[in-house]
């Protein structure tokens, strides 16, 4: 990770001092190496959650794609957001658990003969209390299944069932553009019957842990792994029953082809969750033609926060309503310049034109993030989902052309408090 982008606390200190009475924010101290930790190193706290903010995001994953990216090691979209000791996910993409753990997870341990061992196994997790999807796509879901067992015996559910929320089923397939004559794969449940080539939250999870059964069952069986289907609580965005879909949403009618206006209608956001410590405010957002895909507002008594997952720049509106005023903007970016390199000369029909179209559209530019994120009167505009992963930081910061606030280029690992700092209330 370029050192640049990373601040210490001397340097966190002079920025607080020159940003006074504009935004008491600025990221922290965390850069913990480049390798593939699933673990912190050995020590009896984590590493995160010792400053003075109540709330703080963390960026776990800070690239999108269904892709590798050869040079980086930035791990796939996602974040974590502690109010106090209280923990909430926001997507899981491949890579970042062991980001997760990285940051978090500690032990306690027992010298002897000036060897350290470790006493029990990791229950870092113990404070989760909810997981947000913004949508169903594998840059956001890679570590969903890991999450779900190993989770599950680092604690997640340990005081209450952990509450996960994320789309339903959409009912139809995205409009083929690509001319694709391949196996349309169906999930299939059999009470109610139910087939589908586009299963949601609680039917994708359904089926994760029936593909895992054998792990599952071995491991509640030989190891006391809990009862894991009972710990979770799915609900869905658009079921009646959960999450039903605010009035100004219409579903789509399935024999009209997709247009943005229809999977991403001029609306309000609507509440989806709220606890003691936040409230969780949704609203769409203009993936296209991936559907739906939600931008998701966290509001605490410190501050808000506003992650916009994948959208193109036009939302007709929606995330400026939902943006409006927050503190910090986590805005998912493509980086201009290499998108009219990679694709200069493409044209509809060209082998190449369906991933074009979709970047174009349903991603939003470095040239366009600044302009949104001014739409949006935020004080703090934080670049993550970044693609490719190895697009200079240098280049990413002109999307600072057009927004008048404090632009962060996000790396994984990387803490940002939201709010003046103070004591922390405990969970």
């Amino acid at each position: 990770m370029p050192t640049d982008r990373i601040f210490g606390p001397k340097m966190l200190r002079r920025t607080l001092l020159k940003g006074a009475g504009a935004l008491a924010l600025a990221p922290l101290a965390m850069k913990f190496g480049a390798r593939p930790a699933y673990a912190a190193d050995p020590g009896d706290r984590p590493k995160f959650g010792t400053s003075d903010y109540a709330t703080r995001l963390v960026l776990l994953g800070t690239t999108g794609g269904m892709t590798w990216w050869p040079g980086s090691n930035r791990a796939s979209n996602s974040q974590v957001l502690c109010v106090g000791e209280a923990m909430y996910l926001i997507d899981l993409g491949w890579g970042s658990l062991a980001r997760l753990a990285e940051g978090f997870n500690f032990g306690h341990f027992v010298t002897n003969d000036g060897q350290r061992t470790q006493l029990e196994l990791s229950t870092f997790m113990t404070n989760m209390r909810a997981v947000f999807l913004t949508h169903l796509h594998m840059d956001h879901l890679g570590d969903y299944p890991t999450f779900l067992e190993i989770g599950a015996r680092a604690g997640y559910a340990e005081k209450q069932p952990l509450i996960i929320i994320g789309p339903g089923d959409r009912g139809r397939l995205d409009d083929n553009r690509s001319g694709y004559k391949g196996t349309v794969i169906q999930a299939e449940r059999c009470n109610p019957p139910q087939s589908t080539p586009t299963p949601g939250t609680k039917m994708m999870t359904d089926h994760i842990l029936q593909a895992f059964a054998q792990t599952f069952n071995n491991c509640a069986q030989d190891e006391g792994y809990p009862d894991i289907p009972k710990l979770l609580d799915i609900r869905e965005i658009g079921d009646p029953a959960t999450i039903p879909w605010p009035k100004e949403f219409i579903l789509p009618d399935p024999n009209k082809p997709w247009t943005s206006d229809i999977t991403c209608p001029a609306m309000d956001p609507f509440e989806i969750y709220k606890d003691d410590r936040l409230r969780v405010t949704a609203i769409l957002v203009d993936h296209f033609e991936v559907y739906p895909a939600f931008a998701f507002r966290f509001d605490t008594a410190d501050g808000s926060l506003v992650i916009s997952g994948d959208t193109g720049p036009d939302t007709r509106g929606n995330l400026q309503k939902l943006a409006k005023g927050a503190d910090v903007l986590v805005h998912e970016v493509i980086d201009d310049f290499w998108l009219k390199t990679c694709y200069k000369g493409v044209k509809e029909g060209d082998p190449t034109w369906p991933l074009y179209h979709h970047c174009i559209t349903a991603h939003t530019s470095s040239a366009d993030v600044g302009k949104v994120a001014e739409q949006c009167g935020v004080k703090t505009l934080v670049l993550s989902h970044i693609a490719p992963a190895n697009t200079p930081a240098s280049r990413l910061r002109s999307a600072q052309k057009g927004f008048s606030g404090k632009l962060i280029v996000g790396e994984d690992l990387m803490e940002i408090g939201i709010g003046r700092p103070h004591g922390r209330p405990k969970a």
